[in-house]
This record gives C-alpha cells, sequence and structure tokens, in this order.
C-alpha cells in the first residue's frame, strides 16, 4: 500500500507540468475573394525574368475553404509575471525573385532576426517602426545577410524595399515564444501552454474580427480548438 501510495505521489508534479496545444482555424467573413496578381513585378525588367507568370499577391491570401494565411496570432494576456528566454534560432527573411519570404513573421524582443538577398540583383532592406524600435535602412547585393534585434513588442513591424515597393514583410514582435502565424489553409497552432485560461490577440494587415476587437479567450486544455472569422478594415 505505502509504495502504491508512493507512485501516485510521483505522479503529481508531472501532471502539474503538463501543457497543452491550442489550434484553430482563421476564417475570412463572407465570399472568398478572387486571386489578385501582382501584375508589378512583371513591369520591372530586372524581376519578370524570375516569374513564368505574375505571382500573386499577399496581402489578401484566402484559400477555397475561407482560411485565411499569414494571420499573426499569439498570447496577449494570460501569460503575466513570466519571462522567457529568446530564442537561440534567428528568425530567417529571404528576397527572392524580388519578393520577401516568408509575408508575415513572429518574433520575440532580443530576438536575431537575418535578412538576405538571394537575388542576382541589389535591393534594399528599410525597416519601418509604427512604435519604439528603431528603423533601419541598407542596400544589399546578392548573397549579403544583415541581422537586427527588436527590443521592444510591436505588432506589424514593416520591413520594405525602396527600390521595388510591392516587396514587404510585416515583424510581429512579441515578448513569449507563444505565437504562430496561419498556414495557406488559415490553421496555426500555440504550443506548450500550461492550463488555464488566455486571451489570443491576432494581426492581419488588412483583415480584423467582427467585433474589431482582434482577441478572442481560450483556455488551454487538451483538444482546445477555436475558429475566428475575420472581415476587411
Amino acid at each position: 500500500m505505502v509504495k502504491a501510495l508512493l507512485g501516485i505521489l510521483l505522479l503529481l508534479p508531472a501532471a502539474a507540468d503538463e501543457t497543452f496545444t491550442v489550434s484553430g482555424t482563421v476564417k475570412f467573413d463572407g465570399p472568398v475573394p478572387p486571386v489578385k496578381t501582382n501584375k508589378a513585378v512583371m513591369d520591372d525588367p530586372a524581376c519578370c525574368k524570375f516569374h513564368p507568370q505574375a505571382p500573386a499577391k499577399d496581402d489578401l491570401v484566402v484559400d477555397a475553404s475561407g482560411g485565411v494565411k499569414w494571420t499573426f496570432v499569439y498570447v496577449k494576456k494570460g501569460l503575466e509575471g513570466k519571462t522567457f528566454e529568446p530564442p537561440a534560432q534567428p528568425v530567417q527573411i529571404d528576397q527572392v525573385g524580388c519578393l520577401y519570404t516568408p509575408h508575415v513573421f513572429g518574433v520575440m524582443v532580443g530576438q536575431e532576426i537575418q535578412i538576405r538577398n538571394s537575388d542576382p540583383i541589389m535591393h534594399n532592406t528599410h525597416g519601418l517602426t509604427f512604435g519604439a524600435n528603431k528603423e533601419f535602412n541598407r542596400a544589399q547585393i546578392q548573397g549579403q545577410i544583415d541581422r537586427y534585434k527588436m527590443p521592444f513588442p510591436e505588432l506589424g513591424y514593416l520591413i520594405k524595399c525602396d527600390v521595388h515597393p510591392w516587396m514587404r514583410s510585416w515583424a510581429c514582435v512579441v515578448d513569449s515564444p507563444h505565437h504562430a502565424v496561419t498556414n495557406a489553409e488559415g490553421k496555426f497552432e500555440i504550443k506548450n501552454l500550461p492550463a488555464g485560461k488566455y486571451t489570443l490577440g491576432l494581426w492581419h494587415e488588412g483583415l480584423q474580427t467582427l467585433d474589431g476587437k482582434n482577441e478572442i479567450e481560450v483556455e488551454a486544455k487538451a483538444g482546445q480548438t477555436v475558429n475566428v472569422v475575420l472581415k476587411k478594415k
């Protein structure tokens, strides 16, 4: 009996440390908008050589079922009092075919951002803040990698090319590792959340939630899923 009770007690700490994944889907409100092509790329003599046909625009990407790509989802409330070390692994941004990839990315405060130019032409990386982070502006030749760190949280830090103005990438800077960007089907996963109630925040460059608050309350538990609907701002 004593051995049995000891076995039960030894299991309790592991259960207290259990974490969960909150997953969900971000959908578009209304009919699926038609795909718009980036004609400006084809009008540039140097850039059109990289594409047999005009690439699709990245500012509003919705699949056939209504899933919205490039939505940033993060834990906005519920982690108060906790601190997190920024990951040692840098976030890598590339310029390929006169386009930034990825179009939207999440990064922690203090985590390194590496911006590379893989194109055989000159680009210009211009970071524009709407908050307290610093701006940067630097020309890049092929193979060049520039490194930056953001000291303050900020949603929608814009990185663009002044030479090719359609080239844009959005950094969402947060102070925890609990964030994600929706995939081509509008799906996301935020992993390793302790059990509890949280408020998820959402950011999209052209969309907002139906109530305009851009947040949703969730509970981290086994099998938890959420669905969010966005409309044009």
